[in-house]
């Protein structure tokens, strides 16, 4: 049965490049998903990149050096002030048949891999083959995020901001605003965002702010040394069932967002 996520809760991501788990536990708990696509683009952001695992073969590195590699989807042209949703995949690179050449490589040998991960990584491919022109990479963004939406049981409204009414000075107060149009009492947020995030704003609003506090599951990456977090949701769905990540998706029976008894 898919997961609506809870009315009146709004989570704000910036669309990302086949994104980590922790993502997809804020859908879970959504009302709508708003994706943020008329923000700049960060050259060292997550936006069009994503974490997955060494090579076979090389060892996992001490804690002070990354346990990862990162795949990355090449930008025509790209300039510092252009906005996510008006960015150009570099179509003159074969980017998307090295990418999954990488992940079949990588992953192939692990135990969910082409059952749960390789036949919806095929047709997205395929298509991205043939994407160009601008909005091309948020239209693979918002492809990659939705991929693994159904076998996870999630069925999200989502908006994209720049169909929005777009005020506010600042962060915060945009993010409060898109609270009022769109008549959410609670906005679902990453830990990161407590850097920048002015709470007094939505609290004069009457919107409560929950920050996200996912506790990562540790499972068998299929080597040896320390596990490694914040890889893509290809690593979990590579080597985890499918039941078994659905369940981490599900809200503690005592947090915020714990189903109601019927009574």
């Amino acid at each position: 049965m898919s997961e609506s996520g809870h009315p009146g809760v709004l989570v704000a991501e910036q669309p990302h490049y086949l994104p980590w788990v922790d993502y997809y536990e804020q859908v879970a708990r959504a009302g709508t998903l708003l994706v943020l696509d008329d923000v700049q683009w960060l050259r060292r952001g997550w936006q069009r990149r994503t974490r997955v695992a060494l090579p076979v073969g090389v060892p996992t590195p001490p804690p002070s050096e990354p346990g990862f590699q990162w795949l990355s989807i090449p930008l025509e042209d790209p300039h510092r002030d252009v906005r996510i949703k008006d960015l150009a995949v570099d179509a003159s690179q074969p980017w998307a048949r090295k990418h999954l050449q990488t992940l079949v490589t990588l992953y192939g040998r692990r135990p969910y891999f082409r059952t749960q991960v390789l036949p919806h990584v095929e047709p997205f491919y395929d298509a991205a083959a043939r994407e160009s022109g601008p909005g091309s990479l948020l239209r693979l963004l918002l492809a990659s995020m939705a991929l693994f939406y159904a076998p996870l049981g999630l069925a999200p409204r989502i908006l994209l901001a720049s169909s929005m009414e777009r005020t506010g000075e600042d962060k915060s107060q945009r993010l409060v605003e898109y609270c009022r149009q769109l008549g959410a009492h609670t906005y679902y947020s990453g830990l990161g965002s407590s850097l920048y995030l002015r709470v007094d704003r939505f609290r004069d609003a009457d919107v409560r702010v929950l920050w996200q506090r996912f506790r990562h599951p540790t499972y068998a990456q299929g080597r040896e040394g320390r596990f490694v977090l914040g890889l893509s949701i290809v690593d979990v769905l590579a080597n985890v069932p499918l039941d078994e990540v659905k369940a981490w998706l599900q809200p503690s029976p005592w947090g915020p967002f714990a189903p109601r008894s019927a009574d």
